[in-house]
């Protein structure tokens, strides 16, 4: 096996570093209080692991449901729902509960003033977004490497 050519690997990487930017870009909406750029850098990392993971069983998801690793080289539009709705239902989720823990758990976090929110879940508008650009950039990417195969075995 080809660890480097797998489709999985590829939607790691290129997510893990598109999600990087944009949490550093989406930085000015959010109250980071006293937090150092060392802090904030970690944290925008930290970010960047879970929006990959998050990828990765999007991913993961239409694969089996489609019992075909290879599926974004032929998506077809139920498979890109699935793919953009588990990351954004999964996204809706951890906003809706890290924006409501205490402050004193060391997790979680508030918007800045400069957040537009959508009313009646509270949640931020711009982490809604990133699930719909980040995944579709990713796939994007992802599907210009170099593969083994495009078949299962």
């Amino acid at each position: 096996m080809n660890f480097d050519k797998q489709p999985e690997v590829h939607v790691a990487i290129f997510g893990f570093m598109t999600s990087f930017i944009w949490e550093f870009l989406q930085m000015p909406f959010f109250d980071v209080g006293q937090a150092t750029y060392w802090e904030r850098t970690l944290g925008c990392t930290q970010a960047s692991f879970g929006d990959a993971g998050i990828l990765l069983v999007a991913y993961s998801l239409v694969s089996l449901l489609k019992r075909n690793r290879y599926w974004m080289f032929d998506p077809k539009i139920w498979m890109l729902g699935v793919y953009l709705g588990t990351g954004l239902t999964i996204t809706l989720v951890i906003e809706i509960f890290a924006t409501k823990v205490p402050r004193d758990w060391d997790w979680g976090w508030r918007y800045s003033d400069l957040m537009p929110v959508i009313p009646f879940v509270d949640v931020g508008l711009i982490p809604i977004v990133m699930w719909i650009v980040i995944p579709s950039i990713t796939l994007w990417f992802a599907r210009r490497q170099p593969q083994v195969d495009r078949k299962d075995p």
